[in-house]
């Protein structure tokens, strides 16, 4: 585990400005694009926070998880069957993650997307999708000239 980036991540959590907290997060190691909004209370990869990749103005709503690598820390048999790997999880731009989504290690999230409250993103999604959740659904795809209207 990254003890700066554990130091930092606890740090931001204290942190009451939003431009602040996303400031903090980017010195963890986080890689992070301009103009991103992080919500309170946030768990971001501590082990291998570079391989978390945000986007320009993604929105991550309080009380995400976002991660990128697996591993068994107690129960090392298992270890066998799921070894310890670190991953790229993705968020590309202009996403919108409501509150308490969770996103798996490897996922990316595709461009002009919106994730529902509470959804667990365990597999990729198409850019300009609209995500619900339980069951991971894409209840609609975005057009861009939606975006403009």
């Amino acid at each position: 585990m990254s003890f700066r980036a554990a130091i930092l991540h606890r740090i931001a959590d204290w942190v009451p400005s939003d431009e602040a907290r996303s400031k903090v997060y980017r010195a963890s190691g986080l890689t992070m694009g301009k103009d991103v909004f992080i919500g309170e209370g946030c768990l971001f990869d501590k082990l291998v926070p570079g391989n978390v990749v945000i986007g320009d103005r993604v929105a991550i709503g309080a009380r995400s998880v976002i991660t990128a690598h697996q591993t068994t820390v107690t129960a090392r048999d298992l270890s066998v069957l799921y070894p310890d790997k670190e991953f790229t999880t993705t968020i590309e731009h202009d996403c919108w993650l409501m509150p308490g989504v969770t996103i798996t290690p490897g996922v990316t999230v595709g461009h002009h997307s919106v994730i529902a409250t509470g959804v667990v993103v365990h597999k990729d999604v198409p850019p300009y999708s609209v995500v619900v959740g339980p069951g991971f659904r894409i209840a609609k795809t975005l057009s861009p000239e939606d975006l403009h209207a």
